[in-house]
């Protein structure tokens, strides 16, 4: 069965779309994405018409190939995230017959949809994610399926209520995910030319997810074919990596994403068709996907646990000692508190090598929610609750110790 993959509001959707600029995500995950306002629907480059979902304040949510779909979705909501919440828990029932349809499985049973996972992919501070983006999870995790849920952080300068949105919304999203990934706007609080960076940046998120998908789901190694070290991990390493067990209940954590990628053939090959591979310094590449994370100030020796997935053209898994794995997952276990990492090769028949991370960390260690839950509190008397919340849980098990 196809894994789910859900951009809703105009950040999620452009995120979700620029992932499938790769046309082979469509081989491994259904597109659906969920908006307030045509126009948004309409910026879609790589997702057609089936795939979209509209959310009309009169009618709750209706197909894009409906007719007169334009005329019934062209509000949105601006940044009113309870009157999004409303409308959408009103039809909290459609949200939930669509994505069974759009994912092609015959209906819920006993043991589910058959859906293995979906990734509900929103902004934090607008109305319509933060809104819709907790009922759609619910939805999810009422017909039994593991949810990861991809979040953009407003930047600080975009005010307090962008903040109390993203305060409110992680506060209720944190009942229904099993992983969360930050992504930040602060990164590019002090840049000009703003619209053409958050398009890049959205690609770059984009690009990670679909390495993690692709490399785990599509192109994925047969041990006994390569002689060096080359492990398999699959999406469930990434829920694993990026979610703490404690007692008997389970907490997502809160992971942020890093990817580094190299050319593995020069220029001259493309002319003169002979020549081999480069020599890939894959310690090097994880350290340039650290200096590229998706949450401002961060620190990565401070995660709790992490994921990496590698992915390499076949020939640099033909012979023993072509590229050192071993220190590569040795520097990934240097870099978790609790010693956990998830480590993976994976293939792709690009002649690029990637090192795509996560690093999993608890709330209190980032120190962006901190800044949000203080720009939500000068708002209005609101607090970011899982912030405490979190901290409560861990020292009732034991002073942090936690495990995957």
């Amino acid at each position: 069965m196809p894994y789910a993959f859900i951009g809703i509001g105009q950040c999620g959707g452009g995120i979700v779309d620029a992932a499938y600029s790769d046309k082979r995500m469509f081989e491994v995950a259904v597109p659906i994405v969920v908006n307030s306002a045509t126009m948004d629907l309409q910026t879609m480059k790589h997702i057609g018409r089936k795939y979209w979902v509209g959310m009309s304040r009169d009618r709750g949510f209706i197909d894009g190939t409906m007719e007169g779909f334009e005329h019934f979705v062209s509000g949105g909501y601006g940044k009113n995230r309870l009157r999004a919440e409303e409308d959408a828990q009103r039809h909290e029932d459609t949200i939930r017959e669509m994505i069974v349809k759009r994912a092609g499985v015959k209906g819920e049973t006993e043991k589910g949809t058959g859906i293995p996972m979906a990734f509900v992919v929103f902004g934090l501070g607008g109305g319509t994610g933060s809104g819709l983006g907790p009922t759609v999870a619910k939805a999810l995790k009422d017909l039994k399926i593991p949810v990861v849920a991809v979040v953009v952080l407003p930047a600080n300068h975009e005010g307090g209520l962008t903040a109390r949105n993203a305060v409110e919304c992680l506060n209720i999203l944190i009942k229904y995910v099993d992983s969360i990934i930050l992504v930040d706007n602060q990164k590019l609080a002090f840049a000009e030319s703003t619209e053409v960076l958050f398009q890049r940046f959205n690609e770059y998120v984009a690009n990670s997810l679909r390495d993690i998908v692709i490399g785990t789901a599509l192109e994925k190694i047969s041990l006994g074919q390569f002689e060096g070290y080359a492990p398999v991990i699959d999406l469930k390493d990434m829920i694993s990596a990026t979610s703490f067990t404690l007692g008997k209940k389970q907490l997502p954590g809160f992971a942020c994403l890093g990817r580094a990628s190299e050319k593995t053939r020069g220029l001259l090959h493309y002319i003169f068709p002979f020549g081999g591979y480069k020599e890939i310094d894959v310690v090097s590449l994880l350290y340039r996907a650290f200096m590229k994370l998706s949450v401002e100030d961060v620190r990565v020796g401070e995660a709790e646990k992490n994921l990496v997935l590698l992915r390499l053209p076949p020939a640099y898994l033909a012979k023993d000692g072509k590229i050192n794995t071993g220190m590569a997952k040795m520097v990934m276990e240097e870099r978790s508190r609790l010693g956990e990492t998830h480590f993976g090769v994976g293939l792709t028949r690009r002649n690029v090598a990637t090192a795509t991370i996560l690093l999993t960390y608890r709330p209190s260690q980032i120190s962006r929610l901190k800044a949000l839950d203080q720009l939500a509190r000068q708002y209005e008397d609101i607090t970011l609750q899982v912030l405490e919340k979190y901290e409560k849980d861990f020292s009732v098990e034991g002073k942090g110790e936690a495990k995957g």
